[in-house]
């Protein structure tokens, strides 16, 4: 025998013609002889490839595997049992079917072909029979008619709107639901993926807001694309609010030594930023080496709100413009992360990133003002310096999956020293996870973190509501690092840290890439800081981290 496209035939020996045994509208393929001489074949009879076995004198059928992805290649024992090439979500797979499982499959209990799905009787977009498929065939694309010209016009796909809820705790004073922040994402792009918009705005009960706009850029410009150059351009807008509860103090009496006021009137401070970003990015070398150049405009704000004095004198709100900055930036990165199935949770390969800075800053950090025309007037000290901060991870396959990745990560501000303001910070999230991200700063930044990973279950493909299971991996790190101001502090007074981290890869409704981590650190050392005028103790603490995102790098 041997196997055609449609059907399979046998040799008459003696003139060497073939003689059709199976031949329908469906794909059989993969025939096997059975020792009485009978035949056992695959066919997508069902719209799945099953087997099933033919007995050549009475010209019947009997169907011996009902699967969901495909049965393929079947071979036969003397006792009936057989092994088959089967299609599952993880490709293909040999399975054993013994002669016992192949009576209990019943025929009656399979897929249904349909010729023109969906699977209904009502078809919205018309039924392929009564196409005319002869205009398509006899199309004559050699006469063309006389088109007008016309310019081309970007066209934008529908806005997309996401409706979110965001639990924020930064604002710790905040009640319950004052930390509960609804909000909405907006996203459109032009259909050859030139242009494109992005949005969100989110507000608590309190007006506290994060808002942000970005457009980008990936057209032609006129004399660069002239000369090789293409680069990514971006406009971005942010603005961010937080409300902090004050006490005015009034008749402040300091004489006795502790300072003593005569009444206070409560209130509340709101801290405004807002930010303009421009940026262009290229490719340089390959596209695993990227340039960017970035300039930041920030203005950050603190706005008094209005009280009663005692005399119900209505005391107006207050506007305080505490720092404009003007941040030119230039980023060299290069991402070279081996392309595999696990690479967004367990990757492999190299990253670096190269950042250089000039700030032109002019910042109120002493509070003082002076009156002019009746209005108090903020007296900015100039802050001009420049700053250079390289971050690299390393990450080196072991065995089974297992890698060892090594994060470096050091800054400079050259110059005198600035404000605590402008300082590198090396705790929370993003940094050394077992001390708050304020706890470590200052103008020279050092780091070095070492992580071991390792899968604790792959290949999970499993299912529970829209979420699907992929894989769950474990790893161990330790961190020893500084921030500080002036001269490098022996290595003895560097802080240490360690946890654990649980990553879990999914995917929700069958498209979106979901990604949750846990997380737990413990910080080895203990240190107090001053601020404003309080004290506060770091380290000797557990501090634990959680998230759900699209992927697992910040």
């Amino acid at each position: 025998s041997y196997h055609h496209t449609r059907d399979i035939y046998k040799i008459d020996i003696s003139g060497g013609t073939p003689i059709s045994v199976i031949a329908t509208n469906h794909d059989e393929r993969n025939p096997c002889f059975i020792k009485n001489g009978n035949l056992i074949y695959a066919s997508d009879e069902t719209g799945i490839f099953n087997l099933y076995s033919y007995d050549l004198s009475a010209q019947t059928k009997k169907q011996l595997t009902n699967v969901l992805g495909g049965a393929f290649m079947p071979t036969i024992d003397n006792a009936g049992n057989i092994v088959y090439a089967g299609y599952t979500s993880t490709g293909y797979k040999l399975f054993y079917l013994p002669a016992t499982e192949q009576e209990r499959v019943v025929a009656a209990n399979k897929y249904e072909w349909r010729k023109n799905p969906p699977l209904s009787a009502d078809i919205p977009n018309g039924d392929i029979d009564n196409f005319n498929i002869s205009r398509l065939t006899n199309f004559n694309d050699y006469e063309t008619p006389d088109y007008s010209k016309e310019k081309y016009s970007g066209v934008f796909t529908r806005l997309t709107f996401f409706p979110f809820l965001r639990y924020d705790n930064y604002n710790t004073s905040n009640k319950f639901l004052e930390k509960l922040k609804p909000g909405l994402y907006v996203s459109s792009n032009d259909m050859l993926n030139r242009y494109s918009i992005f949005a969100g705005a989110s507000l608590n009960t309190r007006l506290e807001r994060d808002l942000f706009l970005i457009f980008e850029y990936r057209n032609k410009l006129p004399l660069l694309f002239n000369l090789g150059l293409k680069p990514e351009m971006s406009l971005e807008l942010y603005n961010i609010s937080r409300k902090a509860n004050v006490d005015i103090l009034f008749g402040i009496d300091s004489t006795s030594g502790t300072a003593q006021a005569d009444f206070k009137i409560p209130t509340d401070v709101a801290y405004n930023l807002f930010e303009v970003d421009v940026a262009a990015k290229h490719h340089i070398f390959n596209r695993t080496h990227n340039l960017e150049f970035r300039f930041i405009f920030s203005r950050y704000t603190a706005e008094l709100a209005s009280f009663v004095l005692p005399d119900n004198t209505l005391y107006p709100t207050t506007n305080d413009v505490y720092l404009i900055g003007r941040n030119f930036q230039l980023t060299y990165s290069m991402e070279q992360l081996l392309p595999y199935k696990d690479s967004d949770i367990n990757p492999i390969g190299a990253q670096v990133e190269l950042q250089y800075n000039y700030e032109s800053n002019k910042f109120n950090n002493e509070g003082n003002y002076v009156v002019e025309d009746g209005i108090l007037k903020p007296q900015y000290n100039n802050y001009n310096f420049h700053k250079l901060e390289l971050n690299s991870k390393l990450h080196l396959p072991l065995w089974a999956k297992h890698t060892l990745t090594a994060q470096f990560r050091v800054g400079t501000i050259f110059g005198p020293t600035v404000p605590d303001f402008f300082d590198f910070y090396l705790g929370g999230l993003i940094g050394m996870k077992a001390y708050p991200f304020y706890s470590i700063s200052g103008n020279e930044v050092g780091w070095l973190n070492l992580t071991y990973r390792m899968p604790l279950f792959t290949d999970i493909d499993m299912r529970a509501g829209h979420f699907y299971f992929d894989k769950i991996f474990f790893s161990v790190y330790g961190d020893f690092g500084s921030a500080w101001n002036g001269k490098m502090p022996q290595l003895s007074k560097f802080k240490k840290g360690a946890g654990a981290e649980l990553r879990m890869q999914m995917n929700s409704f069958y498209l979106f890439p979901t990604s949750v981590f846990f997380n737990a650190s413990y910080g080895f050392d203990e240190f107090d800081r001053l601020v404003r005028s309080e004290t506060i103790t770091y380290g000797k603490e557990w501090r634990f981290y959680g998230g759900i995102l699209f992927g697992f790098d910040f």
